[in-house]
């Protein structure tokens, strides 16, 4: 038994790590953004905190959550299309119709990002005055709908290089605007002029010069072109662009305008859910108590890095397979070395959140808790996410929504239960329901679909 080991040692890494080492390089290349984005934003985060103190920074949490949620809304899951039906395009060498989908989603964007701008800044006056019992709040609000307009301008070069598998390019053009941001928050520093006010505005400046800059990195036939616009009508400026029916998944024969439809059913809910916890404790708990859960949050970056690197490597990779085989052997591999990594993350959740108080002060000290709970929910989702991927292969975009409607609900119920009685731990207990429901409902229904198909064969 002692003997096969070596063997058996081998035969587990050329099947999980050596056969997936360029998926795994993507990922890698994929997550140094991610890490700039991390000690960048960690270090942004201490200088805020210390410069706001808790009760600005709960301010300024709210403001953010609704910036954005308005960059969140101007896609709506038409991100992910584009990306998908791209790189189907792309996999038959048809440039074309790559252009016309990146187009469409760009032209969805503008529409949208605009529309939900103008919807909060009426809106703004009701949520500052008669949720959150805060008028200064109104201006602020108004002031980071327009870092929510930039941020979404700023997507259009991370999409048209993922959908072409170009990970190098695109972890480029993320770092820059990440580093853009972190100047405009060292040049504040260095003045130190803190205000909520200031801190906005800095973000606004350095993100929209991101957005600015990167976009020109895009070829003009990916953003637009004049021929759209002389045959466009308002009915086929929504519609998507039809693709090559070779370039069609085989697993999956949902139209782009239906998987748009669905994922923005699915973006919307998903939005919602994740917001819930700042806007509940911005009714039920006061500021410094928003603001301590604020700098919990910052000790799951690193998390977010490996959970973003994996979807931006495993999205555009899962839509171009079209047979059973190769996306379960993708699905296998990815969740086993997901695995690993969410094991990990474990340690990281119970031993690295002890320094909070020494890095935020000693006014920070309950954030501990805090932030090992917040990391082992992060933990979940990385073992989440290959199966959540994946399963868009097998059309499993039209039931997605209402999975994510269920925890949507459990996870508001929760938040008004447990909230007036344990604070923000309260938030943290209803973020890991939501990803064990999310990660025991996908693997049932992945698991039955996948022995169905195999039973056929």
């Amino acid at each position: 038994m002692v003997t096969n080991f070596p063997t058996k040692l081998t035969t587990w890494f050329k099947f999980n790590i050596w056969q997936s080492r360029r998926g795994i390089q993507d990922v890698v290349i994929s997550m140094i953004p991610q890490l700039v984005t991390v000690v960048t934003g960690f270090i942004t985060s201490v200088l805020i905190a210390r410069g706001l103190g808790p009760a600005g920074m709960g301010q300024y949490a709210l403001v953010q959550s609704i910036s954005s949620l308005a960059a969140s809304l101007s896609d709506l899951g038409v991100g992910q299309t584009a990306i998908r039906y791209a790189s189907q395009a792309i996999a038959c060498n048809d440039t074309l119709t790559q252009h016309a989908v990146l187009r469409w989603a760009f032209r969805l964007r503008i529409i949208l990002i605009i529309l939900v701008t103008l919807a909060f800044f009426v809106l703004a006056p009701i949520l500052a005055n008669s949720i959150w019992h805060s008028t200064v709040l109104t201006p602020l609000i108004r002031l980071g709908l327009f870092v929510g307009i930039f941020t979404a301008l700023a997507s259009v070069p991370m999409i048209y290089f993922q959908s072409r598998k170009q990970f190098g390019m695109n972890a480029a053009v993320l770092v820059g605007q990440s580093l853009m941001a972190f100047g405009g928050i060292l040049v504040l520093a260095w003045f130190n002029h803190w205000s909520v006010s200031g801190v906005i505005t800095t973000t606004l400046v350095s993100t929209g010069l991101g957005a600015l800059v990167f976009l020109l990195l895009i070829p003009k036939t990916a953003i637009l072109v004049r021929q759209d616009f002389a045959k466009l009508t308002w009915q086929n400026f929504w519609r998507s662009p039809q693709t090559n029916p070779t370039s069609s998944s085989k697993l999956d024969d949902t139209s782009a305008d239906k998987f748009a439809f669905f994922m923005l059913l699915s973006t919307v809910i998903v939005m919602l859910t994740l917001r819930a916890d700042v806007w509940l404790m911005g009714i039920f708990l006061d500021n410094s108590q928003i603001g301590i859960y604020s700098v919990a949050m910052r000790f799951t970056l690193p998390l977010t890095i490996i959970l973003n690197g994996l979807n931006t490597a495993l999205w555009p990779r899962a839509s171009g397979l079209t047979k059973m085989t190769e996306t379960v052997t993708l699905l296998k591999k990815t969740f086993k070395l997901s695995l690993w990594v969410a094991l990990g993350g474990v340690v990281y959740a119970i031993f690295v959140p002890l320094i909070a108080p020494w890095i935020f002060g000693d006014k920070y000290a309950s954030s501990v808790f805090l932030a090992q709970l917040l990391s082992l929910r992060y933990c979940l989702a990385i073992l989440t996410c290959p199966v959540g991927v994946i399963s868009y292969s097998f059309g499993f975009v039209r039931i997605l929504w209402l999975i994510n409607l269920v925890q949507f609900i459990v996870v508001v119920f929760a938040n008004i239960l447990l909230l007036p009685v344990h604070g923000p731990i309260g938030s943290a207990i209803a973020l890991i329901i939501n990803d064990t429901i999310g990660l025991l409902v996908m693997g049932i229904l992945t698991t039955k679909y996948i022995h169905a198909k195999q039973s056929l064969l």
